[in-house]
């Protein structure tokens, strides 16, 4: 089991976002978390990865505890709606700023991870020229050499045409099956979800509402 939470209690702003919700996650897999935007699906990830503080409920990576580690401690990768780059550094640069603690790097990886996203040929380009789709690339490319135990990627398509979100679902996914690396994925569309998961959750089943 790579991911255990039990009876997790989020909220924010006095807003109860969650309450004693449930989830695991086995090892390699991809789960989709389905809901509308605003619903609480980026505060949940915020959690898993520790920039968010829970109110109650327990968070294990892998049988360990997250619940006194910092955020750079959890070994967790995480993407987000906007690629997060440096506007000063080409792609090799961005890329390597993640690279740069690991005793054991090597460049044949950082090719090889370049080589799966297709941005090989970019490696010298600019930043400022990259296309959204391009970017998430990078973004995505930086994440895998840190091989990471858990990917949580919140909504990194969501800005993209429907064509290239297609394409790049389909990538990030034979990516992560490749590696056997686990993620989530936070999303509203439904044919993305179903393009990238192994299982798909609504969010209504993480925190039912009264009405239910």
């Amino acid at each position: 089991m790579t991911i255990e939470i039990k009876s997790l209690t989020l909220s924010y702003d006095e807003n109860v976002i969650l309450t004693a919700a449930d989830l695991t996650l086995a090892k390699g897999e991809i789960l989709v978390v389905l809901g509308p935007s605003g619903c609480g699906k980026t505060t949940l990830l915020r959690a898993i990865a520790g920039f968010v503080k829970p109110d109650t409920g327990t968070i294990h990576l892998n049988g360990r505890s997250l619940a006194n580690l910092q955020p750079e401690e959890r070994n967790i990768g995480m993407l987000f709606q906007r690629p997060v780059l440096f506007p000063h550094k080409d792609v090799i640069g961005n890329i390597l700023f993640a690279y740069r603690r690991k005793k054991d790097r090597r460049m044949e990886d950082v090719d090889e991870v370049m080589r799966d996203m297709g941005i090989y040929s970019m490696k010298k380009q600019p930043i400022e020229t990259l296309s959204g789709g391009e970017a998430q690339r990078v973004v995505l490319a930086r994440a895998l050499l840190t091989n990471p135990e858990l990917l949580l990627l919140d909504e990194p398509l969501s800005s993209l045409d429907v064509d290239v979100r297609r394409q790049l679902a389909s990538e990030i996914r034979a990516t992560l099956k490749a590696k056997n690396i686990a993620a989530i994925h936070v999303t509203h569309d439904h044919e993305e979800a179903a393009i990238i998961g192994d299982r798909i959750i609504e969010w209504s089943e993480l925190h039912p509402t009264e009405s239910e």
